[in-house]
């Protein structure tokens, strides 16, 4: 008894395209979140990279101001006029939270949010602030979820006098605005696109072993037919013989 082959010609064509083109719309889409992701990133780095250029003028203006008066002979624990600079500064900026004048060891003299005077500042961001000024140059770091950059003040003769700091709301703060962050999500959507083509291979598995199972089926029936023509081709021969043998 045979048994009936419902695929068509034209559905035994269509299927795999189906398939591949699955699969390349699949790797597309990926390849575009891809992008957008990286594109995004860069944005945000270059938002960063210009709120930190303008929060470090006002910082440089403060600098400025301070080693002046160090040069007059003000030191900067006995200065009254800088909590006056402090807060017209912070004023002028609405992405300020709070600036700060630091010692060398990192303990705030003056502040505009006066609860943070006497405090140190915690080690990362004081490992930051002497690198930079070892380094003399701005220096960046996180207190808590805040960001947070500062300059240091020198004496005129070379040496540090203290650090002027500001922590601020930053705009680029996004899901996208670190490496930390979207190295994970560079890999996630990588793994989402593997992952994809994967559950298309194993959808398919079944209908491809079903494919294979029908070949060796049609394969099977092909043979036995053979085998059956050949049997009938033995037995009319073997006829044939017993019917020249009688005449």
């Amino acid at each position: 008894m045979s048994t009936r082959n419902h695929d068509t010609p034209e559905s035994s064509l269509v299927r795999p395209l189906l398939e591949a083109g699955g699969l390349w719309l699949l790797i597309v889409l990926s390849g575009v979140l891809l992008i957008a992701g990286l594109l995004d990133h860069w944005r945000q780095q270059e938002l960063q990279a210009l709120e930190r250029a303008q929060f470090e003028l006002t910082l440089l203006e403060v600098q400025g101001e301070l080693e002046a008066d160090l040069s007059l002979g003000r030191e900067l624990e006995y200065n009254p006029r800088i909590q006056g600079l402090l807060l017209s500064r912070l004023h002028n900026d609405a992405q300020l939270y709070s600036l700060e004048v630091l010692d060398p060891d990192g303990r705030a003299l003056f502040s505009t949010d006066r609860g943070t005077i006497g405090e140190l500042l915690p080690p990362e961001a004081l490992a930051a602030a002497r690198q930079g000024a070892a380094l003399r140059r701005p220096w960046n770091a996180s207190i808590g979820a805040t960001p947070a950059m500062g300059i240091d003040i020198r004496t005129p003769f070379g040496e540090t006098a203290g650090h002027a700091s500001a922590t601020y709301a930053s705009r680029a703060a996004g899901p996208l605005s670190s490496r930390i962050q979207t190295r994970p999500l560079l890999f996630a959507l990588l793994a989402t696109a593997l992952g994809g083509m994967a559950a298309i291979w194993l959808a398919t598995l079944a209908q491809r072993r079903l494919q294979r199972t029908q070949r060796s089926g049609r394969m099977a029936q092909i043979e036995a037919r053979l085998a059956a023509t050949g049997q009938r081709l033995d037995e009319g021969s073997e006829r044939l013989d017993a019917v020249e043998r009688i005449e």
